[in-house]
């Protein structure tokens, strides 16, 4: 059975699809990030949750990694550029979370 975290995701990407273009991208991922330090209405303290590990491939170049910690709030978001590579391709997300779950994201870029 899979350990799998499936959580939304929104990925967009701002410029010109084109080999050898500079663009933006901006990355969110619906996730609660809880701390393990607050508390619920009763008083019963909530489960530590977060995302741990964020990586982004373009085929099989790495071309964003993030280690998150408790510091990072609810529902993370992410910019940042990169240069196209000559070939359009698959963007990969992954996450992987503090218990060892983790889930993915994949979106064929088409060049215009």
């Amino acid at each position: 059975m899979a350990n799998t975290l499936d959580i939304p995701v929104r990925l967009s990407i701002s410029g010109p699809m084109r080999a050898n273009a500079e663009v933006e991208v901006r990355l969110l991922l619906g996730h609660s990030m809880e701390t393990g330090f607050r508390h619920d209405s009763s008083g019963a303290p909530v489960p530590k949750d977060i995302l741990q590990f964020v990586t982004v491939h373009m085929g099989d170049v790495l071309i964003f990694e993030a280690e998150l910690g408790t510091g990072m709030a609810a529902n993370p978001m992410f910019f940042f550029s990169f240069t196209l590579p000559a070939q359009a391709g698959e963007m990969v997300v992954r996450w992987t979370d503090q218990q060892g779950r983790n889930g993915e994201m994949r979106r064929a870029l088409l060049y215009r």
